[in-house]
């Protein structure tokens, strides 16, 4: 197919029109110019770079650990930001999805359950970051489907590529998901770099670049890991650079405009917990903090993993609140068993450690920068340090 092919349309999905492909993915950047290389490309970092190793290989494989089923594995750093959001919407629907696995073996899902999982949470990301109107969802094809005229594009065996699908109806959208799975499941296709093109796509090259505070903002930052605004797309729908709630102004003092920050503009179904807010180095708003389902994407260590707990009403009712369990699950870390933390809120003699005479688990200060001074028993597991 060259750059301009026709669209044809199957029902409502329309096989892409990729006229001037080329320019649109050179007007987002993923990530920072390499010292030896012109600028780099937007949105597919392939003017200098491509997409590393790392990120070719990584697909969304589920782990065989007993009681760890649901876990997806990170092969190698750099998209952990990516493989966290999935996996938090993966398991909002094996725990809380209409027809949901039983909790007492939420951790021992089928391989048609978990892979219907991620069909469906792939889905409600894209149909979220198309603001639930539209949606598009790339596949590769095996050979090139354009012939790139601009300067600003780079063959990378992959972009080129892409077959685009676009999708009206979110029933729509699913059901192509669930029959093409498997591209997003199987060692070599790429499925991560697969599901930041369609979340990219879905919300529009344009929107996302007015999402950020700047307009040379990116979506992937040195050594190719996930930049916060990344994170935000695939959990949100939108690619805002921080994590309070609304927006922020700031006063320039020269009497020019503000600066506006921008941030979450409402309850997210998933949270996120940071260890920079223990630093004080951000502020997490209450839409990250208090989501609709009792699920976090936890940024720690420059890294991203996932806290979770099986009870919904921990984000609904107070009460949930005194005594909870939660579980941890980290794609990277070669989890061999599961990791129960026992939350304690109401014995008012406890004290939390400071860390200045003992070490104290990053996990446990970015629990209690939602419950403060909560007692965090790891239940015999070795604390992750």
């Amino acid at each position: 197919m060259s750059a301009k092919s026709l669209t044809s349309k199957v029902g409502d999905v329309e096989f892409g029109d990729v006229d001037d492909l080329d320019n649109d993915l050179a007007d987002l950047q993923l990530g920072p110019a390499m010292p030896s290389s012109r600028p780099i490309q937007n949105l597919t970092d392939a003017r200098n770079q491509n997409f590393n190793d790392e990120w070719r290989y990584q697909s969304f494989t589920f782990c065989d650990i007993p009681k760890l089923q649901y876990g997806l594995v990170q092969k190698k750093g750099g998209s952990c930001g990516v493989m966290a959001a999935i996996q938090a919407t993966v398991l909002q629907t094996l725990l809380f999805k209409d027809g949901r696995i039983p909790l007492n073996r939420f951790g021992e899902p089928s391989s048609i359950e978990r892979s219907t999982a991620l069909a469906i949470a792939l889905a409600k990301i894209f149909w979220r970051c198309g603001e639930y109107k539209t949606a598009v969802v790339v596949m590769p094809s095996g050979k090139s489907q354009f012939q790139g005229s601009s300067n600003k594009y780079k063959y990378d065996d992959l972009t080129e590529t892409l077959m685009i699908n676009h999708f009206k109806t979110y029933e729509d959208l699913q059901s192509f998901v669930l029959q093409n799975i498997r591209q997003f499941e199987c060692d070599g296709t790429g499925g991560a770099i697969l599901c930041v093109y369609s979340a990219i796509l879905s919300r529009y090259i344009d929107l996302v670049k007015s999402d950020m505070d700047e307009p040379t903002g990116k979506l992937m930052g040195a050594h190719g890991y996930c930049t916060q605004d990344l994170v935000n797309l695939l959990l949100t729908g939108k690619a805002v650079s921080n994590v309070f709630n609304d927006v922020m102004e700031l006063e320039s003092g020269d009497g020019s405009p503000p600066m506006v920050l921008k941030g979450i503009s409402g309850r997210s179904d998933v949270g996120l917990l940071s260890l920079f807010e223990h630093y004080k180095s951000c502020q997490v708003g209450t839409f990250y903090k208090t989501p609709k389902f009792p699920i976090w994407v936890v940024c720690s260590e420059s890294h991203f993993s996932v806290l979770f707990s099986i009870n919904k009403d921990l984000v609904n009712d107070w009460k949930a609140e005194k005594r909870f369990d939660l579980y941890y699950y980290d794609g990277l870390a070669r989890q061999q068993e599961v990791i129960k933390l026992s939350i304690c809120t109401t014995d008012r003699s406890y004290k939390p450690p400071t860390g200045e005479e003992e070490l104290v688990p990053p996990i446990d200060h970015c629990i209690r920068t939602k419950w403060t001074d909560a007692q965090v028993d790891w239940n015999g597991t070795e604390p992750l340090l």
